[in-house]
């Protein structure tokens, strides 16, 4: 027993493994132990589909994240500034 839980990967392991399998492909014996531990893990589990559920919804909406290489695309536009003002405006009042 003590052999199959050093093949194991831990919770924490399995947080960044699932997150690089997202953007990359891992190797087959990787995949593998992956695998059973989802397969005995319910957290992991969880953490797994809301990785793939955040993925999904940005994707749908057309949202890349990056690593702040372009910050014109961060930047509100004046329309959304002003919505922005008006609405804390309207609440000191």
């Amino acid at each position: 027993m003590r052999r199959l839980s050093r093949l194991m990967f831990t919770c924490q392991d399995m947080s960044r493994l699932l997150s690089d399998a997202m953007d990359r492909t891992l190797p087959l014996h990787m995949r593998v132990r992956m695998r059973a531990h989802l397969w005995i893990c319910a957290l992991c589990q969880r953490y797994e589909q809301q990785l793939t559920l955040l993925r999904d919804v940005l994707r749908k909406n057309g949202t890349t994240l990056s690593d702040g290489g372009d910050a014109e695309n961060t930047r509100l536009s004046p329309e959304a500034k002003a919505r922005i003002q008006r609405a804390l405006d309207s609440r000191r009042t």
